[in-house]
């Protein structure tokens, strides 16, 4: 079951917040356009790993996905964050994102290298669980449960 923590509101433009969920991580996001929804959901994955701690910027990446459908670029994207956070070290700040076709995407990065010593919280992958991705009334909305 799906329950929202206190303390946020939908109703700003855009943001993030993490939900309880048994034995995993839930995060819903919203913005108003999807390259918003995917960075907002980046910024999520990195913000759960610190323990809500914001990596410094600086050092620049970018990242290019093929995916199945908008769905399937979701989980993927958050999936490549959190592969860079746990296996390089290499946490994101800010994303500018650039959506190619149906499943496409081309990210440049900006955040901290080597910054492995900030992480806090381990997880294992974003899911297809529960997963959720929607454009209502001029907003997008995601939902993803993250398996920690």
């Amino acid at each position: 079951m799906l329950r929202a923590m206190t303390g946020t509101r939908r109703s700003e433009a855009r943001g993030h917040r993490q939900m309880e969920h048994t034995a995993d991580v839930a995060l819903e996001m919203w913005a108003p356009a999807e390259e918003d929804l995917l960075e907002e959901a980046a910024q999520a994955v990195i913000g759960i790993l610190t323990g809500g701690l914001v990596p410094p910027s600086g050092r620049r990446r970018s990242v290019t996905i093929q995916a199945m459908d908008p769905e399937d670029r979701l989980v993927s994207f958050m999936n490549e964050v959190l592969a860079l956070a746990m296996m390089d070290g290499y946490l994101v700040r800010n994303a500018a994102i650039r959506l190619e076709g149906e499943g496409g995407l081309t990210a440049d990065l900006d955040g901290a290298a080597d910054a492995s010593s900030m992480v806090r919280t381990e997880l294992k992958m974003v899911t297809y669980h529960h997963l959720l991705l929607e454009q209502s009334h001029g907003r997008w909305y995601g939902r993803v449960v993250v398996d920690v």
